[in-house]
């Protein structure tokens, strides 16, 4: 029986925010919009000067079919740098879609899922791995006939975001809706062998609580090969109002340290650039940009007429950070405080480079990723999967 609960809640984050926060952030976020912040204000000023002029232009728009023909709605998109695949957590279809990132045709949708899938990553085992509202995350086979072929449970409700470790192969996988079992909210990350076995099948390795952390409020997992950790963003814990960031040992399966965010965040996505630096995307103001081996602010992005990021990217082949600024305080009937855009931030330099402006049917939308250099820029919105390119070389 499908949760109706549980896809309603994706629902409303697919429109903005999830609705934990409440009306609270509207004046929040309009405070760390509307003022210059501490941590990072020295670097910020600098990244403000530093606007080059780039331009994306959009050049398709590809057709995802829907029932009736219903607004797409979705969670999260991956880009395979590897394969050329773009793979999308397709809500509006209760289906993992796979779309070839070149020649910008939609190869499969995958169905199966319940109130799902929610978070999305391909290992290079030939596998790609999307949570599930059915207590378990599902592995798909990333070559035709593309169909689920392991189904593992993670001990809680959900199976929302996921990470991989390439070097120990190992999934991680968030489930913000665990509880003890006296009943009282304990999110936890499972971490999962990504190698099945003989059988076919995948062992959870085990899982780790984030102490403080509330109902709903630990997001996206990633791979940092500079500390050899997962990194997880954490919306906020009891000590923690602002939010945090945890960096967790695959290996031994434990925390190994929790880095409080000194900015107004509460983060919800986090992509990882190449030189140790991680990016939040913010549900309180605009992306803040941290170390990840201390948690020390390096630089935020306030100024840009942009905010409340969900899902953020870095594209490995043209070194750049992609943030999916909504623009919106909350899910409706919060406001709508800034236009969405895709902010673009050169992760050699730190420096804020361009917005993507987004146009009226992206209006909910929360997510991005990006492949090439030129870079392809991926945007979900409620007509299809429109494409930007980078008009520049460079």
């Amino acid at each position: 029986m499908i949760d109706h609960e549980r896809i309603r809640q994706r629902v409303g984050r697919a429109l903005g925010r999830r609705s934990a926060l409440g009306a609270a952030c509207v004046l929040a976020c309009v405070a760390a919009l509307a003022l210059p912040v501490s941590g990072g204000a020295a670097s910020a000023a600098a990244i403000h000067a530093g606007r080059s002029g780039t331009t994306y232009t959009q050049t398709s728009v590809i057709p995802i079919p829907t029932p009736s023909g219903s607004p797409l709605f979705a969670d999260i998109e991956f880009g395979d740098q590897r394969t050329g695949r773009v793979y999308l957590s397709d809500l509006a279809n209760s289906s993992l879609d796979i779309i070839d990132g070149r020649s910008l045709k939609l190869v499969a949708q995958v169905p199966g899922f319940n109130g799902g899938p929610a978070g999305v990553v391909a290992d290079d085992n030939g596998q790609i791995w999307a949570g599930d509202g059915s207590g378990a995350v599902k592995v798909v086979s990333a070559t035709a006939p593309y169909r689920i072929i392991d189904s593992i449970p993670v001990g809680a409700p959900t199976a929302d975001e996921i990470g991989y470790d390439p070097v120990d192969q190992i999934i991680a996988v968030t489930s913000p809706d665990a509880t003890s079992a006296s009943g009282a909210a304990t999110p936890w990350v499972t971490l999962i062998d990504a190698r099945p076995d003989a059988a076919g099948t995948h062992r959870v390795l085990g899982h780790v609580v984030i102490p403080g952390a509330g109902a709903d409020s630990i997001e996206q997992p990633q791979w940092d090969p500079s500390t050899r950790s997962f990194v997880e963003s954490i919306r906020a814990t009891n000590d923690l109002p602002s939010g945090a960031v945890a960096r967790i040992d695959p290996v031994h399966v434990r925390l190994q340290a929790l880095f409080p965010i000194d900015e107004t965040c509460h983060p919800g996505g986090l992509a990882v650039g190449q030189r140790g630096q991680l990016l939040l995307g913010c549900n309180d103001g605009a992306p803040v940009l941290i170390d990840s081996a201390t948690g020390r602010v390096l630089a935020n992005y306030s100024g840009h007429d942009a905010g409340g990021a969900d899902e953020v990217w870095y594209n490995t082949a043209d070194g750049r950070f992609y943030a999916a600024e909504a623009g919106a305080a909350g899910p409706p009937p919060l406001p709508q405080l800034y236009p969405p855009t895709v902010m673009v931030i050169d992760g050699r330099s730190d420096r804020f480079l361009s917005d993507i402006p987004l146009g009226d049917s992206a209006l909910g939308f929360h997510q991005v990723t990006a492949i090439g250099d030129p870079a392809r820029v991926f945007v979900p919105e409620s007509d299809g999967l429109h494409v930007f390119t980078d008009a520049e070389e460079h």
